[in-house]
């Protein structure tokens, strides 16, 4: 007696693969219903405003030694409400640097136009 292989039947196939795509449609639906988190109140732009002149005084805080033994929470809360004053002083440190820049510079070119014309002078005789 030889023993015949079962083979499952082609409609048992269809239906599974059926059955799949309807579990893939149900899980597309569920992953797109997820509900959204919004901020109750909106972030106001002050909130934005100055932050590099927070840092900044974070960072002079952090530098000086002065500060070794107060809480970095101190100091978040100095830097938060001084931040516009610092933000003054480094504009103000800024603009003379360039007007110590520009001056330099002129200095710089009158220095060269005289070596140039010393040159130029030198070599006409």
């Amino acid at each position: 007696m030889t023993k015949k292989a079962i083979k499952p039947k082609k409609s048992s196939i269809k239906e599974s693969s059926a059955q799949k795509s309807a579990n893939k449609e149900i899980k597309k639906n569920s992953s797109l219903s997820k509900p959204t988190t919004k901020l109750l109140t909106p972030r106001s732009v002050r909130s934005k405003e100055n932050t590099l002149a927070y840092y900044n005084c974070l960072i002079d805080q952090v530098a000086s030694p002065l500060n070794q033994r107060v809480k970095i929470t101190a100091m978040c809360h100095q830097c938060k409400h001084n931040k516009g004053k610092v933000q003054v002083a480094k504009e103000a440190e800024k603009q003379q640097l360039v007007k110590e820049v520009a001056q330099n510079y002129l200095a710089f070119g009158k220095s060269l136009s005289n070596l140039l014309h010393a040159d130029i002078t030198c070599c006409e005789k």
